[in-house]
């Protein structure tokens, strides 16, 4: 009994052997399908640690009602935010900044005086996250004389919503490539099993199992599954490779990506199990419309 897991996996490696084309269609459905489920985790991935670097650029600017004491509020709002660097911007400075900002096209503000703009107080916090600085605006409302908080949160919060929606496509696609690669995978392996057909009634003439028939073919399913995921891994791995440090070199911001925001031994691990348990559910398929046949 303790030789026969070696059994049953020698049995299901010659079966590959004899049936190549088979176990290579078998494991080319499944490396597209985990390549693609692990390419959009890992966009997602990056996406979600970008989002978090970009709250952290943004300064928290807190614009004031007209007539609001600028030296008081900006009191307040150092108290509000302690250890951060906080800046008393009057509408005139705002105005020539913005002036600045525009560059060739400052010709659009002529005439325009400071009071178009409020008096704001920018808070500098470097690092922060996306939750904190939400939390943190929201404390900054409260403060008397302020009208509005911004952060970036217009745009911020699409993205955000847009990589929420992102996560959900992403389980959504990979229940439906994983349904349809079981079945792509145990149309394939029919094949295998009924040119052994002959092989399984002798052994079934000798009184085996169908357990001891099966096995060899849900072990072969399990082994394309994970020959499979692994080649998907490798090439997620190849495409980071290569990808990233040109994404780098092109925005600054992405210098923050590593391979554990895109690529998690987690992910990695997960198409592995999963790429297996494709296997198994497609190989499954095949022997059991088999054996009921027989």
């Amino acid at each position: 009994m303790s030789f026969r897991p070696v059994y049953f996996t020698r049995r299901a490696l010659e079966g590959m052997a004899r049936g190549p084309y088979v176990a290579l269609v078998g494991i080319a459905t499944i490396f597209v399908a985990l390549f693609a489920t692990g390419l959009l985790a890992g966009a997602l991935g990056g996406a979600e640690r970008l989002l978090a670097a970009w709250a952290g650029e943004v300064k928290i600017s807190v614009y004031l009602d007209p007539g609001t004491d600028l030296a008081a509020s900006r009191a307040a709002v150092t108290a509000a935010a302690p250890g951060r660097e906080v800046r008393a911007v009057p509408a005139a400075a705002a105005l020539r900044q913005l002036s600045q900002e525009l560059g060739d096209q400052a010709h659009v503000l002529d005439g325009v005086g400071p009071g178009v703009l409020p008096d704001s107080v920018d808070v500098l916090a470097p690092g922060i996250g996306l939750e904190e600085a939400r939390s943190l605006a929201a404390r900054l409302r409260t403060l008397p004389g302020v009208a509005d908080v911004d952060f970036g949160n217009a745009w911020l919060e699409k993205l955000e919503l847009l990589v929420s929606r992102g996560r959900i496509a992403s389980v959504a696609l990979f229940a439906a490539l994983a349904l349809a690669t079981a079945v792509l995978v145990g149309n394939t392996l029919r094949l295998a099993v009924f040119a052994r057909r002959e092989e399984i009634e002798i052994l079934k003439l000798v009184g085996a199992t169908d357990a001891f028939v099966s096995t060899p073919f849900l072990i072969e399913g399990v082994l394309q599954g994970v020959v499979g995921a692994a080649l998907a891994v490798a090439a997620l791995l190849g495409v980071h490779a290569g990808l990233v440090p040109r994404l780098q070199v092109a925005v600054p911001l992405a210098s923050v990506l590593r391979l554990g925001d895109t690529l998690p031994s987690g992910l990695l691990l997960g198409l592995v199990l999963g790429g297996a348990a494709v296997g198994l559910l497609g190989s499954a398929m095949a022997v059991v419309r088999t054996l009921r046949r027989s």
